[in-house]
């Protein structure tokens, strides 16, 4: 597993990027939505995956900090044993 470490601060390009992410999720879930009102459930699903992928991805980095969080905390409980 790769090692985590908690991000205090993002840089200006990495909360651009975040941000683009979070746009492109917003594309993908609306043309989802055309693509299941018109039937095609399929490239729907498809669409709604990728828009699921894309905010995630916006969320990276306080996604990186809860798993820090978690498994600095879960170390500690197996120490103290």
């Amino acid at each position: 597993m790769p090692r985590l470490t908690y991000k205090k601060k993002i840089s200006f390009g990495e909360a651009i990027s975040s941000v683009c992410f979070f746009g492109i999720g917003v594309v993908w879930l609306s043309k989802g939505l055309e693509f299941f009102a018109a039937g095609e459930t399929f490239r729907a699903f498809g669409l709604f995956l990728c828009a699921l992928i894309s905010f995630a991805a916006s969320v990276r980095f306080t996604i990186q900090n809860t798993l820090y969080k978690l498994f600095l905390s879960s170390e500690e409980n197996e120490n103290k044993k």
